[in-house]
């Protein structure tokens, strides 16, 4: 991201901070004593032996009931038996974590920070990396990251920041498709297939409304596939052709999936590979409708992050390796939990850990990871905002 553009995020995160009150807050309770965070240390053991005892506050999005059903049931409970009491503050948007964080920097709190872990996305982390608000170089040394590929474009880096040990990754997720086969015989395999059966079927699709985060992925996929002026014209030219004439996209996911399961419209997407097995499940899908890939899928990774002022760092520490557990990993892609693919490359875990990461008794309603298509890596940051914005400019107008 852009220094300049960081750096008025930054100020006018801090402006928000500040004319909330909150700074105020972190002042009266006690602001920093200037003292400079100790890192973690190089042996493992010892950090597991600070540890013990500690109560880790994870700061994580808190509107995925299914997400927050996975760690309370499995990941809290892990973390207890490893002597670490695992507490989660939800919000509506990451931002609320990383202000937190930003109006302690600027009241002189260095340590002893109320945020132990974030579930971070791509722009607040490049926030927080131009802040100086997290956690050097501690990812790569925990043991279950010798089962991640840290050469993985989709890990590597983060929306096109670099991760240099500054968070680890947890989660990943696929832009994935549905279609009613009654309506959809055969599935299309590009951007320009579904622009094709748009033409050829007005009304009959759709994509969330930017800023939707999954229509912001769909239009980041087309100016992938197409390259960003086409796929700018294209959906500009597309919009009469959507569901009712286009003059009103849907505001959401799942408004989106409503539409499909209603039969108003033929095509839905989501961000969560699986996203059909779980409406089916649900009865928002009937049961004939079905997942399927483009033969290039937009490929995300959830990260944790840990600021550099947290008050439990080695519990967050051990919170993060436990998220890359090949145990935790195989409970995540159970289709009966999250159906969620892993972050860990196989070829780096024995046969009984592949075994049990591969998804058993979803049949025809989640993708295998074979299925998903040729990974494409997230756009940069500073290219995402940039893009809706014309979006919004040229397209929606």
């Amino acid at each position: 991201m852009p220094q300049g553009r960081v750096g008025r995020m930054v100020r006018r995160i801090a402006a928000v901070v500040l004319g909330a009150g909150v700074l105020a807050s972190v002042v009266a309770c006690g602001g920093g004593d200037g003292a400079a965070p100790a890192g973690l240390p190089a042996d493992w053991s010892q950090v597991e032996a600070r540890a013990e005892g500690q109560t880790v506050r994870w700061w994580m999005y808190g509107g995925d009931a299914r997400i927050n059903a996975y760690v309370r049931d499995h990941v809290v409970p892990a973390a207890a038996r490893r002597g670490v009491t695992l507490r989660t503050v939800p919000v509506d948007d990451t931002a609320e974590a990383v202000q937190r964080v930003l109006a302690e920097r600027e009241a002189g709190r260095d340590s002893g920070g109320a945020v132990d872990l974030i579930w971070i996305n791509g722009e607040n982390f490049a926030l927080g990396v131009e802040a100086g608000l997290w956690l050097e170089g501690w990812a790569g040394g925990l043991p279950n990251a010798a089962f991640v590929d840290p050469e993985d474009p989709s890990i590597a880096s983060d929306f096109g920041v670099p991760v240099e040990g500054r968070e680890s990754p947890w989660n990943r997720a696929a832009l994935v498709f549905a279609r009613d086969p009654e309506r959809v015989a055969r599935a299309p395999r590009s951007v320009a297939g579904i622009l094709a059966y748009a033409r050829a079927n007005p009304g009959r699709v759709t994509y969330p409304a930017l800023p939707d985060f999954t229509g912001s992925a769909f239009v980041r996929l087309a100016a992938q596939e197409l390259g960003e002026d086409a796929a700018i014209a294209a959906l500009r030219d597309i919009r009469p052709s959507l569901y009712g004439g286009g003059r009103s996209l849907p505001k959401s996911e799942a408004e989106l999936n409503r539409l499909l399961g209603d039969g108003q419209v033929d095509i839905a997407m989501s961000y969560d590979p699986a996203f059909v097995l779980s409406g089916v499940r649900a009865g928002t899908f009937p049961a004939r409708v079905r997942p399927f890939a483009l033969d290039r899928t937009l490929v995300n990774t959830s990260y944790v992050a840990i600021p550099a002022n947290a008050a439990n760092r080695e519990g967050a520490a051990v919170v993060a390796d436990l998220l890359l557990s090949p145990a935790l990993q195989a409970v995540k892609a159970d289709p009966d939990v999250l159906g969620i693919p892993t972050v860990l490359d196989p070829a780096r875990l024995d046969a009984a850990a592949r075994a049990a990461l591969a998804p058993d008794g979803a049949g025809p309603h989640l993708l295998a990871a074979g299925d998903l298509g040729e990974p494409l890596a997230e756009l940069p940051a500073d290219e995402v905002g940039r893009l809706e914005e014309r979006w919004r400019r040229e397209v929606l107008r």
